[in-house]
């Protein structure tokens, strides 16, 4: 979904208002209610990497940040969480917001919700977006003039060794089994399963080497600059990205990979979360304009 948007300080409610740090564990008592109703990680680590993330941000506005709706006494019962983002769109500088969470209390009437997305509605001041809108989201984006776009990124799973995938997911389902002994299993076995050719996938002949994050950042930067709607970061704001990526150590183990042509000049890289259990959770693959398609050949296959 995307729209231009104006802020919170143009809509005209008292109870909407700008999120601030002090609203932080009535954020997270929320985020748990709404997204983890029977997860207990939701503590004081959840306060310190949401402030981080939308109150130490290198472009933090609370014009322009995250919102905030309270009932009649006073109490938070939704809220929209929000990330600025600088673009340069065909040459022009606009500021963007990325709506990163929608919530609200289940029982509570959705007119608090309903005057958040109005801080959403089009203006010639902000470009708002987000790639993780809920069906009830896009409804209310929609009636407010946004525009839903197609879908160019899905989640996927690519299994490289069967029998090893096989164990560990019947591990972590089955406790009793033992873990350790799973995999062991896994790994004999491995030889034995392998997996059926992808036809259509051709084999890609470029060249994937891990890299360091410092190289990570310029290939990033550069790579950027070959579209003609971008972030424009600078290099500071992409290693604060990476290093709050990094933060969330839970995710696993942040690493970078580059992708060479046969020339040896890189066209793509992408980041992604190493568990130890043997699963990779991609994160980004950013590429060269027109090297989009190769890029996710060379990373799977």
């Amino acid at each position: 979904m995307a729209d231009i948007s104006t802020s919170a300080n143009d809509v005209k409610s008292r109870r909407v208002r700008a999120m601030k740090l002090d609203d932080i564990p009535a954020i997270r008592n929320l985020f748990q209610r709404v997204f983890r109703p029977n997860s207990k990680s939701c503590n004081e680590t959840f306060d310190q990497y949401f402030q981080r993330f939308f109150f130490e941000n290198p472009y933090y506005d609370p014009a322009i940040g995250s919102v905030v709706h309270e009932d009649e006494r006073g109490e938070i019962d939704s809220a929209l969480s929000v990330l600025p983002i600088p673009y340069k769109v065909n040459g022009k500088s606009v500021m963007g917001r990325l709506v990163c969470a929608f919530m609200m209390k289940p029982e509570v009437s959705p007119r608090g919700a309903a005057e958040l997305t109005l801080t959403l509605r089009p203006s010639e001041k902000l470009f708002n977006f987000t790639d993780s809108a809920a069906p009830v989201s896009l409804r209310h984006s929609e009636a407010i003039g946004g525009i839903v776009l197609s879908a160019h990124g899905l989640g996927w799973t690519r299994v490289f060794q069967a029998a090893s995938y096989v164990a560990n997911y019947v591990a972590e389902r089955r406790p009793i089994l033992g873990g350790r002994g799973t995999s062991s299993l896994g790994k004999m076995l491995n030889p034995l399963f392998p997996l059926p050719p992808i036809k259509k996938a051709p084999r890609s002949q470029a060249n994937v080497t891990e890299i360091a994050k410092d190289e990570a950042v310029s290939l990033i930067s550069g790579f950027l600059q070959g579209y003609c709607a971008h972030p424009d970061w600078t290099e500071n704001d992409i290693n604060w990205l990476l290093d709050m990526a990094a933060g969330n150590q839970a995710a696993g183990i942040l690493r970078f990979c580059k992708i060479s042509e046969q020339s040896g000049r890189p066209s793509a890289l992408f980041c992604y979360y190493s568990r130890p259990n043997g699963m990779a959770e991609v994160l980004n693959v950013v590429a060269k304009a027109g090297a989009e398609k190769p890029a996710v050949e060379a990373m799977l296959f």
